[in-house]
């Protein structure tokens, strides 16, 4: 498992341990600072040190990329994990995004994505599997601890006394909780299936009021708050929108 400390992670983590899964945590952190293969293959030379076959999972992405290291992380380590020499038989699992598939996404992260699945698609006879992933609700959304940064930013708006005030968003999505991708994942080491790409998504399409409801109702002290939303900022871009398209 690479990485501990995120939303799946956590959870992937918590479900090993419960099922009595034998596995190792491969610690690569911002403070690794990696940038390259060598620097990678000396972290996992490390850890698989005495291990010849072995299932790797990786759940380590940068959300905001804003170095080579996030960069790296994104759009290259993948690729490298696939090639790292083993003597038996090794597989990766692999998480990438639903946003590659909306060719109008053009920020960083979905742009490295997208970069990561062609670099292992190109690899020969590769043993991966890949799982493209909506937005991710935790299974204890106020758990702080396993909050993502966009939860923590969220949570200041609407985990108020009395009242939540919801950010200005046009997006919709298709959220899914975070344990239903943990089953999905053990399955597949399960049944060892390999060389697929699966697109994950939740049961119904979401806007963030309704998000914004669901985490409130797992909060007794909040799931009566008042709901308040904040147009005013798309208000003014229609606007000059409107009139300057």
């Amino acid at each position: 498992l690479i990485g501990e400390t995120g939303l799946l992670s956590s959870a992937l983590k918590d479900a090993l341990l419960i099922q009595d899964v034998p596995f190792i945590v491969i610690k690569i952190t911002r403070k690794d600072n990696i940038s390259n293969k060598k620097e990678l293959y000396k972290i996992l030379k490390k850890y698989l040190k005495n291990k010849t076959s072995f299932i790797l999972i990786n759940c380590l992405a940068s959300l905001k990329p804003k170095n080579k290291s996030d960069s790296y992380i994104n759009e290259n380590l993948p690729k490298d994990l696939l090639l790292y020499p083993t003597m038996g038989d090794s597989f990766l699992i692999q998480f990438s995004t639903n946003n590659v598939l909306a060719n109008q996404l053009k920020d960083n992260y979905t742009i490295q994505k997208k970069k990561a699945e062609e670099n292992i698609n190109s690899i020969i006879n590769p043993q991966y599997s890949l799982i493209r992933l909506p937005f991710i609700l935790p299974k204890n959304i106020f758990d702080n601890n396993y909050l993502p940064k966009q939860y923590k930013l969220l949570m200041s708006f609407i985990d108020l006394p009395f009242i939540s005030f919801i950010p200005p968003s046009r997006n919709i999505y298709r959220p899914i909780n975070v344990q239903d991708i943990v089953d999905f994942t053990i399955s597949i080491i399960s049944t060892n299936e390999k060389n697929k790409t699966i697109n994950l998504n939740g049961p119904r399409e979401m806007n963030l009021l309704e998000i914004t409801k669901l985490i409130l109702s797992k909060n007794k002290k909040r799931k009566n708050n008042i709901l308040l939303l904040i147009p005013f900022p798309w208000k003014v871009l229609d606007f000059f929108l409107s009139r300057f398209p």
